[in-house]
């Protein structure tokens, strides 16, 4: 049994960073569907993180691959990020840690400006939430009044270069290019 295993997608892979003595599986913008088309990890590790259904579109059946997911790990205490947007996401999230009695740490009031990603503080708070083996809430009780309010301000972390994995550098940087802008929302 491994001591710690981070799974996902761009959340995992800010997390992972932040706990180098884990094992993360992640890559950026991966869905749930192709995740488990091509992540095969070790099923059993002392603690889980997982992030995913973020990058979901609405074709995809993400709580049905979550639970599949899921119910292929053993662990003593398994955490789901909760993602900062996307309702489907969201809710599926909730839906999978009430069945299986997994902890949820809320990454919403840790995001910036993209209300996806944390800045280097939240991913450092997120990492020890799930290092302590104390983070997070299990689903249907009130979260967090700890957590500070989220920089206006993206700050970027110190990155560890691996091999194949994108890395989130900020909401204008991704691998060293930049991010072409978020077209705008039309409101109906």
């Amino acid at each position: 049994m491994i001591p710690c295993l981070i799974l996902g997608d761009s959340l995992a892979v800010g997390v992972g960073q932040a706990r180098p003595e884990c094992t993360t599986d992640a890559e950026v913008g991966i869905n749930t569907s192709r995740y488990l088309q091509v992540f095969h990890h070790p099923n059993q590790a002392r603690t889980v993180v997982i992030s995913l259904g973020v990058n979901d579109s609405l074709d995809i059946e993400t709580e049905h691959n979550l639970r599949q997911l899921r119910r292929g790990l053993q662990a003593e205490v398994v955490y789901w990020l909760l993602p900062g947007i996307h309702p489907t996401a969201r809710t599926a999230v909730h839906a999978i840690a009430t069945e299986f009695r997994d902890r949820v740490i809320d990454v919403a009031p840790l995001t910036g400006a993209d209300h996806i990603h944390p800045d280097r503080t939240g991913y450092a708070k997120l990492a020890s939430l799930t290092r302590r083996g104390e983070g997070g809430y299990a689903p249907r009780r009130t979260a967090y009044a700890d957590i500070p309010p989220p920089s206006a301000v993206y700050r970027d972390f110190a990155v560890r270069q691996v091999p194949g994995v994108n890395v989130w550098r900020g909401p204008d940087n991704l691998n060293g290019l930049p991010v072409p802008p978020m077209p705008p929302k039309v409101h109906r």
